[in-house]
């Protein structure tokens, strides 16, 4: 288990037993396409016993060239 505490919007993962800190979970990372799609980290909320840090899934644009490229590789 990972324990941190948000400052400034932002994750600190701290060592246990460090004042204020809460147990962080993490969001499973879901099936996606990897050809069309990322998967980013969003930002930590914190739920009172806990903080989550969940995950979306976002579309991604590719060009004509890099298209070529990768068809190319494999």
């Amino acid at each position: 288990m990972r324990y941190g505490i948000i400052r400034d919007g932002k994750l600190l993962l701290v060592p246990e037993g460090t004042p204020n800190a809460k147990p962080v979970i993490f969001g499973e990372i879901p099936e996606f396409d990897q050809e069309t799609q990322a998967v980013y980290q969003i930002g930590p909320v914190d739920r009172g016993d806990d903080i989550y840090v969940g995950v979306e899934i976002r579309y991604v644009e590719i060009d004509a060239d890099e298209l070529e490229e990768f068809e190319e590789l494999n």
